[in-house]
């Protein structure tokens, strides 16, 4: 694999969570750090995000180890910087046949009384549920806005609603910067943190970036104060409690969705769907992050994946680790771009 290019200026392209975090870690390990993005931060698909902050049931594959220090990752940016919205509430999942669970790392099995004492709204408890008790969920918006503050505090330059539309190289083929629709942004390393489009940024240099468009749907509820009080797991949906009157649900249906919530915990008769969202998340070709250097691009470094608001600490620190300090991670072996 070539080395990370070690950023004397760093341009970090697209200010959703994952472009912010690497903008923070980047300016906070001293380089010089521009973050660009065509709207505001977090306003693509990391608006979309459900957001449940947990070790992930999947233990193997490429980003396996990074995933497993989530949890631990999102405590040390808490904090590095104090009111970063997460709240701690702990993860329950079970399906509705099958005997007793796995758990995994973190979790432990519990039974149908002490379901009832962590949400004691169900209407008919599981006879066996894994208990995630160091999970959370965050307010994904809010903790990009506060990366981004994070990284100005560190001396970022921050361009919002600064459309890029082309990476600049100069005459020996090294990356010198982004295009914007209002004018040129210079920089020796440019990181393509855009998501989707970062194909098609790519794709004039001769890079191909195997991502496709993966629909997120998400659901918002009125709902009774406290009627869920952790992250729920079910086959049904992904469910938790975001304000005293609100909900939000990640599945497939609106309606089925609201159907279940209302099946499931006493107390949900007059939960009423307030709007639905479609989020277009970023899909590897084969579900792992493309994180790394391109080598025939010298400069250019790509970090795009599924899961960003899980990832997204842990991967700014270390993509941060080797753009500045020029180190190659070892935990990002797998998840490099020459893969494909």
């Amino acid at each position: 694999m070539v080395s990370a290019p070690v950023g004397r200026h760093v341009v970090v392209v697209g200010a959703g969570i994952v472009g912010a975090s690497v903008a923070y870690h980047a300016a906070r390990a001293g380089a010089s750090v521009t973050l660009v993005d065509a709207e505001r931060p977090g306003a693509g698909v990391t608006a979309d995000s459900f957001a449940w902050i947990g070790a992930s049931g999947v233990r193997t594959g490429p980003a396996a180890g990074v995933r497993a220090t989530a949890t631990e990752e999102y405590r040390r940016v808490e904090a590095e910087l104090p009111g970063l919205p997460v709240i701690w509430s702990g993860s329950l999942s079970w399906r509705a046949e099958g005997g007793a669970p796995e758990a995994g790392p973190g979790q432990e099995i519990v039974d149908a009384a002490t379901v009832m004492t962590l949400e004691p709204n169900l209407r008919k408890p599981p006879e066996w549920a894994i208990w995630a008790p160091g999970d959370g969920a965050v307010d994904s918006v809010g903790v990009t806005e506060r990366l981004v503050a994070g990284a100005r505090d560190h001396g970022a330059r921050v361009y919002l609603n600064t459309k890029v539309t082309a990476v600049r190289r100069d005459a020996a083929g090294q990356v010198a910067g982004v295009e914007t629709a209002g004018g040129p942004l210079a920089g020796t390393t440019v990181v393509l943190a855009a998501g989707v489009a970062t194909a098609a940024l790519g794709a004039p240099l001769g890079v191909r970036v195997p991502v496709e468009p993966s629909p997120s749907p998400l659901f918002r509820f009125r709902a009774p104060a406290a009627l869920v009080r952790t992250v729920v797991n079910t086959q049904d949906f992904d469910l938790r409690q975001v304000a005293a009157d609100r909900l939000i649900a990640a599945a497939d249906s609106p309606d089925r969705t609201l159907a279940a919530v209302r099946s499931t915990f006493r107390g949900a008769e007059n939960v009423e769907l307030l709007s639905t969202r479609l989020g277009v998340r970023p899909m590897p070709a084969d579900g792992e992050p493309i994180v790394g250097p391109v080598a025939d691009v010298p400069g250019l470094y790509l970090a795009v994946m599924h899961s960003a608001v899980t990832l997204a600490p842990a991967m700014g620190r270390l993509i941060a680790r080797e753009l500045v300090d020029g180190i190659v991670e070892p935990t990002l072996s797998g998840c490099r771009p020459d893969r494909f």
